[in-house]
């Protein structure tokens, strides 16, 4: 929930654009001015693949098009339905929903950040060095393999989240907060802008050092990556230089987005 709060704020085009789709969608009230938060949604895992994409006999806007320029939020991923954890994969790619009716052909925007949660297995213990889990292997490959390769090949980062220590959680440990985080978004965003400009005056040097190109290959060798994969990382890797700001992208970079 706090996403949103790192997010830059919203341009004027970006905030009328939200409006126009929170107003068709009956979600504004009749004193409601502009929308001026981004988006924050988080549909129930037993939404309907027509609530998530949108639809209907008279069409309206889903989930992922009230998340426009915000977050779409899926907690407990393996918990949806297959058909509707599937049906993601082309609006994440195209950013936009077409909806074809005999009346005509819809498009909805859907420019959104999907985060994602998920227990490792059913009893939620799998790898914890604390609890036992009572799940057998067959019955922790059949609930992980419920969110699918393809969309999980359209997810940039997938991470372990361990148990917090008690200790940090009762003393109140500080990490970074909303406002810091917000100013490394903002400054990293800047930057890329900066370095696409120079790009683009005729600057086409190499995205990756020699020896960070050279990790790379055996990196996707070693993990048999796919097209798809090496592009992400990719992505990733850019974005990591790009905060700290390096304008090739180094060894460290490419190993912090490959793990």
């Amino acid at each position: 929930r706090r996403m949103s709060s790192i997010l830059p704020e919203l341009t004027k085009e970006e905030a009328i654009e939200i409006t126009k789709i929170y107003s068709i969608s009956g979600l504004l009230g009749k004193d409601t001015g502009l929308v001026t938060t981004r988006p924050f949604r988080s549909p129930h895992h037993t939404s309907s693949t027509v609530a998530m994409i949108g639809g209907g006999s008279i069409p309206r806007p889903g989930e992922v098009t009230l998340a426009h320029h915000g977050v779409l939020f899926l907690d407990e991923l393996p918990e949806f339905a297959t058909n509707t954890l599937q049906a993601l994969r082309q609006p994440l790619e195209d950013k936009k929903v077409r909806l074809v009716r005999v009346d005509g052909l819809y498009t909805f925007p859907c420019d959104f950040q999907l985060l994602a949660a998920a227990n490792p297995c059913p009893c939620g213990f799998c790898g914890d060095p604390d609890h036992l889990c009572t799940c057998t292997p067959t019955r922790i490959d059949t609930y992980q393999s419920k969110i699918g390769g393809p969309l999980m090949d359209r997810i940039d980062i997938v991470c372990d989240v361990v148990r917090p220590s008690s200790t940090k959680v009762i003393e109140g440990d500080r990490g970074l907060t909303s406002k810091e985080m917000r100013q490394l978004v903002i400054s990293g965003r800047e930057y890329r802008r900066w370095r696409e400009e120079k790009q683009s005056k005729g600057d086409q040097r190499a995205v990756f050092e020699e020896g960070a190109q050279r990790l790379f290959e055996r990196y996707a060798r070693g993990l048999s990556l796919g097209g798809r994969s090496i592009a992400r990382v990719s992505r990733v890797a850019r974005t990591v230089a790009d905060l700290e700001p390096h304008e090739l992208v180094t060894k460290d970079d490419l190993s912090e987005a490959v793990a």
